[in-house]
């Protein structure tokens, strides 16, 4: 039988979780502290949504790699990859390309943009 998040575990928003690197909140144990990660700016601050989400889907990916037949996992993972794809097509538009990739015109033309530092 399989154990689902509903009965065996807690998890905590993908904020905290993200936070102190760990979702489940009864496989945390606090070994330094629990930081509080916030952007300078708007740029930095969608770049940090965006990887709360991801960060959260990936948890969840780790967990059905256990328990694969966890139907709400497998909810909140898609949930998780969803707000990610979008915050990721939001930075992509406001602040070019986030990750290496061919274009519609297979051109790699992210060479040609600003470096995310150049973009601060």
């Amino acid at each position: 039988m399989y154990d689902n998040l509903s009965t065996n575990n807690k998890l905590v928003s993908v904020d905290e979780g993200f936070n102190r690197g760990n979702m489940f909140d009864n496989l945390f144990w606090p070994y330094k502290y629990i930081a509080n990660v916030r952007g300078n700016n708007s740029q930095e601050e969608l770049l940090i949504n965006l990887q709360r989400y991801c960060f959260a889907a990936h948890e969840m990916n780790l967990y059905l790699d256990v328990y694969p037949n966890d139907i709400q996992a497998i909810g909140l993972y898609n949930q998780y990859k969803e707000e990610a794809d979008k915050l990721e097509k939001e930075y992509e538009s406001r602040y070019g390309r986030i990750c290496l990739g061919i274009n519609e015109d297979f051109k790699w033309d992210w060479v040609n943009s600003p470096w995310p530092w150049e973009r601060m």
